[in-house]
Parts: structure tokens; sequence; C-alpha cells
């Protein structure tokens, strides 16, 4: 039996074309961030020559930042009122700023390890402060635009597809543009195959960021005026947490994140050093991170028709324990065959992470809605932004340790078997891990059966008596 018997807002669905290009920002969102999350760790580390602890310490004062500007974020977004409406002028800020970031991020001024490390969190602080802006915003809009669970099965298809789109940019061009990524044999021109990367990328997220603000993006009359009753920051931060289905959500969120965030980070050291898959042909080792992805978009209607029949929850349930063993089987590969068949694998759990991730948020947005008769979704997703950045934090902070206890603070190439044997933890033990704790943690979701029925009831009641006091007399 399916997990919704009505689906509220289906008078009101978007047209194709909206569904289309709002989509398509996930080109310009996974560009951004996995771009950062591809290279930015090995270019400070192997390429620039930071020591690993400084990276680390880097990443948690750029947590404290994050813990303010990301909520700030989203509470401001909820609480704009504009001819343009709540989200689009704060999307249309960041448009140009991040372009340009992407291209600082890779140009670092020469000097000694602290000029490194003063410019390393200048911009960390930079790029954190102009992607929130729009990938906050691009994100509330989900649950916003798409009310029906018919659209967002359809969104959410659509939106894993792109994804794909983009780690093709993200994850194998820098392959194509870098010749020696782990800087094993000391080129003096790899750095600047980073700065071409970076510009790729920012020309790319330009163009796409464009194209989504002025095609995708429509802001729903029911909405138009609960900026005038959106609670103000530290109310919002406390109605958020309050929230039991969120703070339960919370923990499986982290752990998805720990695993999209470590698997880019190490793999170009791990593809290198533990599978030598990098060394003669460098483009190898992001088709084999990209063999995950494909796989994981061509599972998407598989994912979809569970989420219908069996609802989110039971889809992360399934897609964490999937993604968690083959994690482990990754782990143990050897070569390039092997690591082949692992990331094919893999890619059926990956899937449905991406998939049930927005689905689950938009249930929960949807609750706390019925209950505060006010739309939240920028300061949720505020959180869950500082989320995803604290999960980056704990991951170099484990990442620190492992290279120190294996004796390699700092860039060496053909390391010993101390750091192998840390990158295959990172790679396989440590992620499944966290996974198990997010399965456990998801378990106990509440939003499912007939308590989602019942939410969506409500919330169709709530949106028309919005629609109807928001139109015009």
């Amino acid at each position: 039996m399916g997990e919704s018997r009505t689906d509220p807002g289906k008078q009101a669905e978007m047209p194709m074309r909206n569904k289309v290009f709002f989509s398509l920002g996930e080109v310009g969102d996974n560009v951004a961030y996995q771009t950062f999350s591809f290279l930015v760790f090995t270019y400070y580390f192997a390429v620039i020559g930071l020591p690993v602890l400084w990276i680390s310490a880097g990443f948690i004062i750029w947590a404290i930042w994050n813990a303010v500007n990301d909520n700030l974020v989203g509470i401001l977004s909820d609480r704009t009122k504009t001819r343009l409406g709540r989200r689009r002028p704060w999307m249309i800020a960041a448009v140009i700023p991040l372009a340009i970031i992407m291209v600082l991020l890779f140009t670092v001024p020469p000097g000694d390890d602290m000029n490194h490390f003063i410019y390393f969190m200048c911009v960390l602080f930079a790029f954190d402060g102009v992607y929130s802006l729009f990938n906050v915003n691009y994100n509330a809009m989900f649950s916003e635009m798409f009310v029906s669970v018919k659209d967002r099965a359809e969104v959410g298809r659509l939106r894993g597809i792109f994804v794909v789109i983009a780690l093709v940019f993200a994850l194998v061009l820098p392959s194509l543009m870098i010749e020696d990524m782990a800087n094993e044999k000391g080129y003096p021109y790899t750095a600047g195959q980073y700065v071409v990367s970076g510009s790729i990328a920012a020309i790319i997220i330009a163009v796409i960021y464009t194209l989504v603000i002025s095609l995708g993006i429509k802001e729903r009359v029911e909405f138009s005026k609960d900026s005038e009753s959106a609670p103000g920051f530290i109310a919002s931060i406390k109605h958020t947490f309050r929230n039991k289905s969120f703070r339960i959500f919370l923990i499986a969120a982290m752990a998805t994140w720990i695993c999209n965030g470590i698997l880019p980070s190490m793999f170009p050291l791990f593809a290198t050093y533990a599978l030598g898959i990098g060394e003669d042909d460098p483009m190898t080792s992001g088709i084999v991170l990209l063999i995950s992805f494909i796989v994981g978009a061509a599972t998407m209607p598989v994912w979809a028709r569970l989420r219908k029949n069996r609802g989110a929850r039971f889809v992360g349930l399934l897609a964490l324990a999937w993604w968690g063993v083959s994690l482990l089987i990754l782990m143990m590969a050897w070569n390039l065959e092997s690591g082949i068949v692992a990331m094919v694998i893999m890619g059926f759990g990956l899937g449905g992470s991406i998939y049930f991730y927005d689905q689950c948020i938009a249930e929960i947005i949807d609750e706390d809605e019925v209950n505060l008769g006010t739309r939240r979704s920028g300061s949720y997703y505020g959180v869950i932004t500082f989320i995803i950045r604290l999960s980056t934090v704990l991951n170099f902070v484990i990442v620190g340790l492992l290279f120190t206890q294996a004796e390699w603070e700092k860039f060496t190439p053909n390391p010993g078997v101390e750091p192998v044997m840390a990158l295959r933890f990172l790679i396989g033990v440590y992620p499944a891990i966290v996974l198990g704790v997010g399965l456990v943690s998801l378990w106990k979701y509440p939003i499912h059966g007939k308590r989602l029925q019942e939410i969506r009831e409500k919330l169709d009641e709530l949106h028309s008596k919005k629609r109807s006091n928001a139109a015009p007399t």
C-alpha cells in the first residue's frame, strides 16, 4: 500500500518548464560543491604543501563561522519580502561572486605556510558565504514549488539525472585538465591546471544559475505572506530544533553528507596509492568515481517507485544499508577492475541516498508548516547546510588524525603501507560506521504511514486558506 492517498497541491502543479529548469540547478550547485570537495584538500595538501593539521584546523574554524552564517541566511530568507519574492533576490546576489571565488580557491599567492593558511581561511569563508546564499534558497524552493507527491517524485528523478551531469563536469573535467592531480611527479604547471579547472567551473556555475533564476524559479502565491509571520533568529532556531522529526533526521542527514564528502575528497589519493589507477592516466580516477553516480542516476525510477509504494523512510533505510556494505567492498578493492565492480555495486545505494534526502526534508517542512502556519523552508535548509559543513569538518579532523598517526602530515609521493591503510579506512570502515549510526536514527523517523497521511490532509486545507487570503480583493 502506498504512503499517501491524497495529494495536496495537485490543483496547482508546476509546468514542466519549471521542473526542468529548476532541476538544472543541480548542475551549478554540484559543480560548485563537488569541485570544492574533489579538489580543495588535494590541492592544498599535495600541491601547496600545507600541513594536514593546519587544513583540519582551518575547517574547524570554518565550522564556527557556518554555525551563524548558514542559519542566518535561511532565517533572513524566510523573512524577506520583495517584489521578486523571498528567495530569488538572494540567489541573484550569489551568482557572480561565487563564480569569481571558484577561481580564487586555486590561486594561492607565493609565501610560507602561515601566508598560505591565512589565504586558505579567507577563501573558505568567502566560498561558504556566497555558496550558502544560493544553495539554501534553491533547496528551500523545492518543497515550496513542488507541493504534490507527484511533482516531488518527478523533480526528484530529474534532479538525480542532473547531479550525474554535474559530476561529469566536477570529476571528469578536472581529471582531463590536471595531468598530475596528486602532485606525485611535482610538475611546475600543476597549480596552473587547477586554476583552469576552477575557471571552467566558474563559467558553468554562472550560466546554469542564470538559467535557473530566469526560467526555473516560481514562488507560489500561498506563501507570499509567510514572511510577515516568520519568527526571528532565536525563535526560529528554537522552533527548528524542537521538531522531533527533524532532530532524528539530522543524524541520518549528517551520516549521508559525511560519506558524500569523504568519498570525493579522498578518492584522488585512494585511486593513486591504494588502487594504482591514476598514475599513467589521470582521467581514470575521475571516471571510476563517476561510475557510481551514473549507476545511481539509472536507479532513480526504482527509488521513485519505492518511495511511492513504501515511503521516503523506507527508501532511506534501504539506501543507507546498501551504501554502507558497498563501501566496505570498495575498501577491499586492489586495482582498476575491482574498483569498477565496487563502484557499480555502490551506485544503487548512492542513488537512493540522493533521492530520499530532499523527500524527507520536504515532509518535515510540511509538518512544521501545519504546526506553525508559516512555511520556514529557509530556516530548515540553513541548519541542514550547517550540518553539511560540520560533516566536512569532522571528515578532515579524522583525516588529520589518521594521516598524522601514519606519519603523512606533510605530503610525500609514494607513501608506505600505513598511509595506504589509512586511506582504505577512510574510504570504507569510517563511512560504513557512520552510515550504521544514520540507519539506526532513520528507523525512528516518525513521518510515515498514518501520520504522513494526516499531515498531508491538513496541509491541503492550510494551503487552500492561504491561497484565499492571498487573492486580491
